[in-house]
């Protein structure tokens, strides 16, 4: 189902403050960014409070280990943590694709280039973790012919802007309703496809398979598009530091090395959640616990949810 648009009045308004707030933030320091960003985001913990504790709901039922005082310091942090990472996102998306590794070291980079030169394309995998549009940002810079997958905004200024800015890297973006097609495409092609598998979907779009140690709803799109072009999964999470972002490879899966119980898209799904689980499970700080990952998968709600998508 396509997204309702907001009123052409909302829109308007919202497009004058963003554009208002990309000036600022092109105009200011690293330092006032960091100290905005992280006001920004303790405003908003306060504003969405159902989503404050939606995240303190899943965090303790992930980590109950944690105690109460350590799981609140947590979800403090990773509200400041992604108030700085919206502020720098828009600074970076205005800067010129060739400065954009200035500003995000790359580490293990020839993972991904390895992966690029054995002719079948590449599937790159992160999450909603750290700084993943910068990782976005630096992928489209190191690599051509990239694809990546998103869901169009609501509000139809702001779309134009950002598939302008998206257009200046030489990326291609596709609706997430209708990548299919155009994802097998691109790794016939030899190129790049980025994706964010970490959240949930319904029941009809993909299979139950253990995320953090919960069974959790997951898109099973990578694991059937690697396994059927043979593609390598390179991952890579971008992660802040004190001179800016560092975006990590991590040794990729090659299809042609599974053994043949591996080579099925619910063993392929599972490794690849495993990868982001350890990374969430080092830094849980710096990954969207505000989403409802594990919707669907309480007793009851699974078939509520399966009957609901006949």
């Amino acid at each position: 189902m396509s997204r309702r648009r907001k009123s052409a009045l909302l829109q308007r308004v919202e497009y004058i403050l963003y554009r208002a707030a990309a000036r600022a933030v092109r105009a200011a320091s690293e330092a006032t960014l960091r100290r905005w960003g992280t006001r920004i985001g303790a405003l908003a913990q306060h504003v969405l409070r159902s989503r404050d504790r939606l995240a303190m709901r899943n965090l303790a039922e992930t980590f109950p280990e944690k105690s109460e005082a350590e799981r609140r310091r947590i979800i403090d942090e990773c509200w400041r943590h992604f108030g700085r990472e919206a502020l720098e996102t828009i600074r970076m998306q205005h800067l010129p694709i060739e400065e954009i590794e200035s500003h995000c070291t790359l580490v293990n980079k020839h993972l991904i280039l390895d992966a690029m030169s054995r002719g079948r394309g590449a599937l790159f995998l992160s999450a909603h973790f750290g700084a993943w549009e910068i990782a976005g940002l630096a992928i489209m810079a190191l690599v051509p012919n990239v694809l990546t997958v998103a869901r169009p905004l609501d509000n139809e200024l702001l779309e134009r802007d950002l598939v302008r800015i998206r257009a200046l890297t030489g990326a291609e973006v596709v609706d997430r309703q209708r990548a299919a097609r155009p994802l097998l495409k691109a790794l016939q092609r030899k190129g790049a496809v980025v994706m964010l598998p970490d959240q949930a979907v319904q029941p009809r779009e993909g299979i139950l398979v253990p995320f953090l140690g919960r069974p959790a709803w997951t898109t099973d799109a990578p694991a059937k598009m690697a396994l059927r072009q043979e593609s390598a999964i390179v991952f890579g999470f971008c992660i802040p530091d004190t001179t800016g972002h560092r975006l990590e490879f991590e040794e990729p899966i090659r299809i042609d090395q599974l053994s043949d119980d591996e080579k099925n898209a619910e063993a392929l799904t599972t490794r690849i959640n495993d990868v982001i689980s350890r990374r969430i499970a080092e830094r849980p700080e710096l990954w969207l616990w505000m989403h409802d990952r594990w919707k669907g998968n309480a007793p009851g709600e699974i078939e509520s949810e399966t009957s609901d998508g006949q």
